[in-house]
């Protein structure tokens, strides 16, 4: 297959210098737009420069020094991508965390990172607000909103903070020098209580995924519409600051259920995915289709495949116009990563007029590895990989080395080491190359669980917190038996403590009945300190303890691989 030449780029060699660059070149126009009072509001380039520069000067105002943390909680707008940007345009470190996070996962992941600052909507301010003396390390709580009742300063206070010291004279922010080599991020992969890893991503791990995937994936001068959280790699690099590099305006969108509306709004271009959000676009139009007749929409791709086919002429978005319409009128193109899509939604998306490609990456690659190109793709493939990244297989496990590769897990040496070896990223990944150098994904090596909309789960939180109970006696925790990606959820495999069972009711006074009613109520207890998606939503009994190896772990292949009997909800 003959590749495409890559798309030009221009250098940067850390976060500021991207702002800096980005707001020189593309200055008046606009860079963010998020809703307040139910309006899009502006910001542009230049803006965005100047608030920047006001709140990373507030920072230094404040006492924070080279590597403080500041960290962001809150849902997608432009206070985000200001704190974001201005904590590492500081030299200082961003520490961005899930908002779908539980109380207890959030405080975990505060009294880890120690941030000394930490920037939040109102809603979390006024939750966090009990957990506060738990919280040593926090010295200034900043309310996005305007009210700071229980904040100590909020969003506009401390831009004024940092604006009058500008015109005091201060040089702080000015001074203040960075490198490649400095730690920008901090992210966390999973807001445990125990087991969890925080990856460490330098200015030049994330300038050099930034430029490598700019080369593949132009969406130069676009509205993007970001939909996913920008806590996520794939969302910050790719539907922020990648946008940014290549001059794109990017809107906020309210909530998954209003992005038709926004798309409306926003006259977005471009968007940023995951396999459940496209597949449930693709199941309304079909939907829509069968409404109206299959005939008609079957005649109209035929037409559209020949004149492409015959005269190349790409007529798919005038025939499929009322589709269009109802995405906005302008989007063009979808870009889809987070877990595996079925390629038969990326070809239905294509044949109606949108470019669709998908990729891969991972946190800790800061994150894409590979990606497929509008005009060379394969949809059962993640592509190829990106410039200046080594891809290689070892023993069928995908391993990358290259600029964008991370210094390593935070605080975990243990960790670090297992997943570094001589400059080489182990993935945990097992894949493969076909002879035309498109990478592909064969399945997870470690017991990771990808949900259907991209988030990862992993069973040995889930597992620590289920065999808390006196009820059960061990547990599995994995993805199910389903073999379509959609279908993935949390299930469990539960042994039960029938000691305890014969001790509260007789050895003959229970049932199995009442075993499954009793453990579902521990699962249900158990886990309703752990975010939505992290929850057991299926579990069965098992009589007999598992296989385990000489060092007592479970040999869970045994389990995830045979595991078919009936489910109870």
């Amino acid at each position: 297959m003959k590749k495409p030449p890559l798309h030009s780029i221009y250098p940067i060699k850390d976060l500021r210098d991207l702002l800096i660059q980005v707001t020189d070149r593309y200055g008046d126009r606009i860079a963010l737009r998020s809703k307040k009072n139910g309006v899009y509001q502006p910001l542009t380039y230049s803006e965005l420069r100047e608030r920047v520069t006001e709140l990373a000067t507030a920072f230094l105002e404040l006492g924070l020094k080279k590597r403080d943390g500041v960290a962001i909680l809150s849902e997608n707008r432009t206070e985000w991508a200001v704190t974001y940007l201005a904590a590492v345009t500081a030299g200082l470190v961003a520490v961005p965390i899930d908002k779908d996070l539980t109380d207890r996962e959030i405080c975990h992941i505060l009294n880890f990172s120690k941030p000394r600052v930490l920037i939040c909507s109102k809603e979390y301010v006024d939750r966090l607000q009990e957990y506060r003396k738990t919280l040593p390390s926090l010295e200034w709580l900043i309310s996005m909103e305007e009210e700071t009742k229980e904040a100590d300063l909020s969003f506009s206070d401390a831009l004024k903070t940092g604006r009058e010291a500008l015109s005091a004279g201060s040089q702080s922010f000015q001074e203040v020098e960075l490198s490649g080599e400095e730690l920008a991020i901090i992210l966390f992969t999973s807001g445990t209580t125990g087991g969890s890893k925080a990856v460490m991503l330098t200015h030049g791990n994330i300038a050099a995924n930034v430029m490598a995937t700019s080369q593949h994936v132009s969406i130069e001068g676009g509205v993007l519409l970001s939909v996913l959280p920008l806590h996520h790699t794939y969302e910050c690099m790719g539907g922020f600051l990648m946008a940014l590099y290549q001059g794109c305006t990017v809107c906020h969108a309210e909530s998954l259920r209003r992005i038709p509306e926004n798309l409306q709004e926003t006259g977005a271009t471009v968007m940023l995915g995951v396999p459940l959000l496209f597949e449930s676009f693709y199941r309304r139009i079909e939907s829509g289709i069968k409404e109206k007749g299959e005939g008609k929409f079957k005649l109209a791709k035929g037409i559209a495949s020949v004149s492409q086919r015959l005269f190349r002429w790409n007529i798919r978005r005038r025939l499929f116009k009322p589709i269009h319409d109802k995405f906005g009128g302008h989007l063009r193109l979808f870009i889809s990563g987070g877990a595996a899509v079925n390629p038969r939604v990326a070809k239905g998306l294509r044949e109606l007029g949108f470019d669709f490609i998908q990729g891969y990456g991972m946190s800790e690659a800061s994150p894409i590895i590979a990606v497929n190109r509008v005009n060379c793709f394969k949809d059962a493939s993640v592509g190829v990989p990106l410039p200046g990244l080594e891809v290689k297989i070892v023993d069928e496990e995908i391993l990358v080395r290259g600029p964008s590769v991370m210094t390593g897990y935070y605080l975990n040496e243990t960790a670090t080491r297992e997943s570094l070896k001589e400059g080489w990223l182990y993935t945990g990944d097992y894949g493969y190359f076909d002879e035309d150098g498109f990478l592909y994904i064969n399945g997870r090596k470690k017991s990771v669980i990808v949900t259907p909309n991209g988030k990862n789960v992993y069973p040995e939180e889930v597992e620590a917190l289920l065999n808390e109970s006196p009820y059960i006696l061990e547990s599995l925790v994995w993805g199910g038996p389903e073999k379509d990606p959609s279908q993935v959820e949390v299930q469990a495999i539960i042994v039960p403590q029938t000691e305890i069972f014969d001790e509260e009711w007789g050895p003959s006074k229970y049932d199995q009945e009442k075993m499954h009613e009793v453990i579902g109520k521990e699962v249900k207890k158990k886990c309703k300190d752990l975010a939505r998606y992290k929850r057991v939503k299926k579990f069965r009994l098992r009589s007999e303890e598992f296989n385990k190896t000489t060092t007592r772990k479970i040999k869970r292949y045994l389990y995830t691989a045979k595991s078919h009997a009936a489910d109870h909800s």
